[in-house]
């Protein structure tokens, strides 16, 4: 956990300074410098890890997992390559290796290079961009850093919205790819890299992802999976002494933290759940799993009540508008984390590599089924980007699952409607694998997680930052990812003896809050408060009227679901706009809750010692 920042371009000391301030919670220490005329470089992290990087050739934030592999490959002594020293041996790797050396690293990182050879500036991100790193040209200079906050530092960069990336997310809770919700501030792609040479840019990427099917039965794709996942593991903890492990109710986690277990040995385990009271059913799944594994169990609680006080740090940190209720828990519960440990192992992701959501169930009915196709993509379009059906079927299949409690998303005022899917890939061996690379590459749920551990001083890692796991993963066949009626069939076969039957068996779950009267009391006073007819005109990007129908509600009743993610998604929309358009970036100006931690089956407060940030 660290940052780069920098400039291609004239710059002064001020500038720098106040870049790396704005990144300051992502380490204790910071260094710039400029390698070479017209260019600085600038890296935030441990005193040990700056001190290794400062006057060289990169800017590094992020760990190699494989670095004693790596560092025999160059005829380095494999004890020679410690974690303060990613940065020379990522440096090395591009030396000798150029792209494909990016390509052989396991584990996160960003990084920020002055290629000497061909006087060019090279600026890359990890496979899955667990790391981040964003740019804009900034009048006559090339800006780039960790955080697009840092960005901002400088007066010279613009702060407008983005109102298509600001649809999008009203209509499907992410950004599209390649653009943020502010003009002009792209990301680096993940698993690419960008070249910026005599004025001009130019990006490409350096690792794809075959999809391939193994010949190999059952047995020997359950088997392979497992030894691969054990040594991902293994490589990811080796260098901790305590290891932490962010605990849901679902199978994901479960698996992570029964795979710690195997390969941590007698170290101590920590996990960490959060959630909304004694009965809520993810937080007793969690601590069933917790127990089943040894571990130090930390349950934690978000009030209602607490969320004016959170909401505002969350987004803060994100940088985007993102999420629902469970990013708010894990940023709850990362903050417990910082008491314990360094490092945090998730369970993110394993259901886009192995078909564990809903919508993978329709591409699979649609592969099986093709003359229902059309109207299962229909009604995909709806629940993933609220695009309505077209056809009589399509929306029929709406009007069965929603039963009249869906609402439409809003418009963002100027942008034109979504453009119309794609639709399911057709032909191939194994389509229900091509749609889930497809997503994989293009949409990745985990990188903006990062920056919620990284605001405690954690750092997070998760199976599919080892390029060898993703491979096991995308060799293994459709029949194996969904088989039956059970999603994720590989996952659980290949994690038998590593659990119980009866945690192997856990479905699907979602961390929600409890949609009562009191939290629907609580959204209302927040848009009271930040969506008043007044500040909706004057920020210019709903119209009101809107936000009007979207609030009535019966007294004394809750508001429906989906009712109370539009109004949740609003709210951190204006909450995003007075963060990065009006305070250009600025951090709150409170003080985050106490974290409330579940004690005996009741919450109570206890100070946080991780500090406002």
């Amino acid at each position: 956990m660290g940052a780069v920042y920098g400039m291609l371009g004239d710059a002064g000391s001020e500038e720098l300074q106040a870049m790396g301030t704005r990144l300051e919670h992502r380490g204790t220490e910071s260094a710039h410098w400029s390698p070479v005329s017209g260019l600085w470089l600038g890296v935030r992290g441990s005193g040990s890890a700056v001190q290794a990087q400062r006057d060289g050739p990169i800017a590094f934030d992020g760990a190699i997992d494989n670095r004693q592999a790596l560092a025999r490959r160059l005829g380095h002594r494999p004890d020679r390559a410690q974690p303060a020293g990613d940065g020379a041996l990522a440096a090395k790797l591009w030396a000798v290796l150029g792209e494909e050396g990016l390509a052989q690293i396991a584990g996160q990182f960003a990084l920020a290079l002055w290629d000497a050879r061909g006087r060019r500036l090279v600026l890359a991100r990890d496979r899955v961009g667990y790391a981040p790193l964003y740019f804009a040209v900034a009048g006559e200079r090339l800006v780039f850093a960790s955080e697009y906050k840092a960005l901002l530092a400088l007066e010279v960069t613009p702060a407008r919205p983005n109102r298509a990336a600001l649809q999008s997310i009203q209509s499907t809770k992410w950004v599209r790819p390649g653009v943020t919700c502010l003009e002009g501030v792209h990301p680096v792609a993940p698993g690419s890299l960008m070249e910026v040479q005599a004025g001009r840019a130019a990006s490409r990427r350096y690792w794809d992802i075959p999809v391939r099917a193994a010949d190999l039965d059952e047995a020997g794709h359950a088997g392979r999976l497992r030894e691969s996942f054990l040594e991902t593991l293994r490589r990811q903890t080796e260098p901790y002494d305590r290891i932490g492990v962010s605990l849901s109710g679902g199978l994901d986690s479960a698996v992570v933290a029964a795979g710690v277990r195997a390969v941590a040995g007698s170290r101590e385990i920590h996990t960490f759940s959060a959630g909304y009271g004694e009965d809520d059913k993810e937080l007793v799944n969690a601590a069933a799993v917790a127990r089943e594994v040894g571990a130090t169990h930390h349950p934690v609680v978000l009030d209602p009540d607490d969320l004016p006080e959170l909401l505002p740090w969350m987004v803060w940190h994100l940088e985007e508008p993102i999420g629902r209720e469970d990013i708010a828990y894990l940023f709850l519960a990362a903050r417990e984390a910082s008491e314990y440990v360094d490092l945090i192992v998730t369970g993110f992701g394993f259901d886009g590599l192995f078909a564990g959501l809903p919508r993978h169930r329709l591409v699979d009915l649609s592969v099986k089924y093709p003359a229902v196709r059309g109207p299962l993509e229909e009604f995909f379009d709806y629940t993933f980007r609220s695009v309505e059906p077209r056809t009589l079927a399509g929306r029929a299949l709406k009007k069965a699952y929603f039963r009249g409690r869906e609402f439409p998303a809003p418009q963002i005022l100027g942008t034109p409607p979504l453009a119309p899917y794609a639709g399911f890939p057709r032909g191939g061996d194994q389509p229900l694998t091509e749609f889930l690379k497809r997503g994989f590459l293009v949409l990745p749920y985990q990188h903006p997680v990062e920056r919620l551990y990284a605001g405690v001083g954690m750092r997070m890692n998760a199976q599919h930052t080892n390029p060898d796991f993703l491979a096991t993963a995308f060799a293994i066949p459709d029949r194996l990812k969904i088989h039956g009626r059970t999603q994720k069939y590989i996952l659980r076969r290949a994690c038998e003896g590593l659990l119980p039957p009866s945690i192997l068996a856990t479905g699907k779950s979602f961390n929600r809050l409890k949609h009562d009267t009191r939290m629907s009391d609580t959204l209302d006073r927040l848009a009271d408060d930040l969506l008043s007819p007044r500040t909706i005109a004057r920020r210019g990007l709903i119209d009101p009227a809107y936000v009007a129908r979207l609030r009535r509600r019966p007294p004394g009743r809750p508001y429906s679901q989906e009712r109370a993610y539009r109004l949740w998604s609003l709210l951190l929309t204006e909450l995003w706009a007075r963060r990065f358009l009006d305070e250009r970036g600025a951090a709150p100006g409170h003080s985050l809750p106490p974290v409330r931690h579940l004690v005996g089956g009741v919450p109570d407060r206890v100070p946080a010692t991780v500090g406002s940030a």
